[in-house]
């Protein structure tokens, strides 16, 4: 089982932008979008150890 779910907010463990989980994948990856400094939107599988989760604040 994944430590990560579709809908979680992860980010590389090195730093980088925080990313939303869009499918958790056999493979030991995960497919993770996230916006560019100009708005546009990425996404990239990227291996679940390289991730960690981010602690959202409450609104």
């Amino acid at each position: 089982m994944s430590a990560f779910n579709v809908g979680d907010v992860v980010q590389l463990r090195s730093g980088g932008p925080e990313m939303t989980v869009l499918a958790v994948l056999h493979s030991g990856e995960v497919t993770c979008a996230w916006f560019t400094p100009d708005d546009a939107i990425q996404s990239e599988k990227i291996p679940i150890a390289a991730l960690m989760t981010v602690e959202l604040a409450n609104p």
